[in-house]
């Protein structure tokens, strides 16, 4: 049965198909209103959440699938020395930790900092959560871990241990803690300088 064009020239009808065109994108225009709310509360949160993780002396990088630097924070910057213009640049890893070569940031011999960086790169990529200790020429010791993302990223934390490392480095408390590990008298020694 052929259309009969004259249905659209009934008042009736022609009221109808506006009412539901006008319905029909008033619903469409919610919808997207509701999808932009969304999204702005995403990027709300997704700002709160940059800016808190530029406030904390932990180090963080979060890598995409192909080991890309897409966020670097503020500590990890600050740590590497890393400017705002490279960091934001969506550096590979390799470039990271070619960066922390070049400004001899590691506490390596020189010879012994391009094994280092194959093996954490290897180690990253592989997804190894096993800590690593860092030291570094400024006298700051981070531990390093890697934490692999659903996605197939990953995230880098680099939190400051250096006044943990400082203390058991400490030759003086060292006899103390090996005699606690092995039952010795920990009250022998002047241990109890605040009970004296």
């Amino acid at each position: 049965m052929p259309f009969d064009s004259r249905i659209l020239q009934d008042p009736v009808v022609a009221t109808a198909l506006a009412l539901f065109a006008l319905a029909a994108f008033g619903w469409l225009w919610r919808r997207r209103q509701a999808a932009r709310a969304r999204e702005r509360a995403h990027y709300a949160v997704a700002e709160r959440l940059s800016a808190a993780l530029d406030r904390i002396d932990i180090g963080v990088v979060l890598l995409n699938a192909d080991t890309r630097a897409e966020f670097i924070n503020g500590a990890y910057r600050r740590y590497f020395t890393l400017p705002d213009d490279k960091a934001d640049s969506k550096l590979p890893l390799i470039a990271l930790m070619y960066h922390g070569r070049d400004t001899h940031a590691y506490d390596l011999p020189d010879d012994e900092v391009d094994g280092f960086i194959a093996r954490r790169v290897e180690a990253i990529r592989a997804g190894d959560a096993a800590p690593v200790t860092l030291r570094l020429r400024s006298g700051q010791v981070l531990r390093l871990n890697c934490t692999a993302l659903p996605d197939g990223g990953r995230m880098l934390s680099y939190t400051p241990v250096t006044d943990l490392v400082r203390y058991n480095d400490d030759m003086a408390n060292r006899d103390y803690y090996l005699a606690l590990r092995e039952g010795g008298d920990v009250f022998a020694g002047g241990h109890l300088h605040a009970a004296e």
